[in-house]
């Protein structure tokens, strides 16, 4: 089935940044990991410069440590504590809306881990609630390779978009002629780092 093409645009103003649960404790476990906390700091710095407001929880902190020191999440909501598994809590989605302009988004972009718990756990209450999902697929991962890949498909199947941390600066961007674009163009001068979605043999 064809997808709606104005369902795929993410427009500032309108589009805010989940940050899933990226803890200490995850950091020797996690398949990809420190590839994932690369792209994921790229898209990060990316949404700082253009305003994209970015909201960060954090499972069960006391026994799985604070978000990793990498990320740049200063001017970020939160970081909320849970429990549960989706990051849909009541606290969260009182804060969703007025996160963008004093009003709710209209598009989720997704990250973090782990993708077949706490991020596909989100992904489908956003998608119960109405909003467009675009999880980044090079910044989420589980513990392994095919928890991740089948939690992906999962969530294609419930009408989320699956996209690319540079596929989502790019989309924010819309223009070369937008003002903070060189600053933008910055970022994404390096190639992202392959996290194993596609098979090498195949590209």
């Amino acid at each position: 089935m064809a997808v709606n093409a104005a369902k795929l645009a993410l427009k500032q103003g309108k589009t805010a940044l989940f940050i899933c649960d990226m803890q200490e404790k995850f950091a020797k476990v996690i398949y990809e990991f420190d590839k994932i906390v690369t792209n994921s700091s790229k898209l990060i710095q990316a949404c700082n410069i253009l305003n994209v407001p970015v909201l960060v929880t954090e499972q069960n902190p006391k026994a799985l440590g604070k978000t990793i020191p990498q990320f740049n999440i200063t001017e970020a909501k939160g970081p909320f504590s849970k429990t549960q598994f989706s990051m849909y809590t009541p606290e969260v989605s009182k804060e969703l809306a007025s996160l963008c302009n004093n009003g709710p988004p209209e598009s989720i972009i997704l990250v973090g881990i782990e993708c077949h718990v706490c991020v596909e756990n989100t992904a489908i209450d956003l998608r119960k609630n109405g909003y467009e999902v675009h999880t980044v697929a090079d910044c989420c991962s589980s513990r392994t390779q095919e928890d991740r890949l089948l939690a992906l498909e999962r969530m294609k199947e419930m009408g989320c978009h699956i996209a690319t941390s540079e596929n989502v600066i790019f989309k924010l961007l819309g223009d070369a002629k937008h003002k903070d674009f060189k600053q933008v163009q910055q970022l994404v001068r390096e190639p992202t780092l392959a996290t194993g979605l596609v098979p090498l043999s195949k590209i």
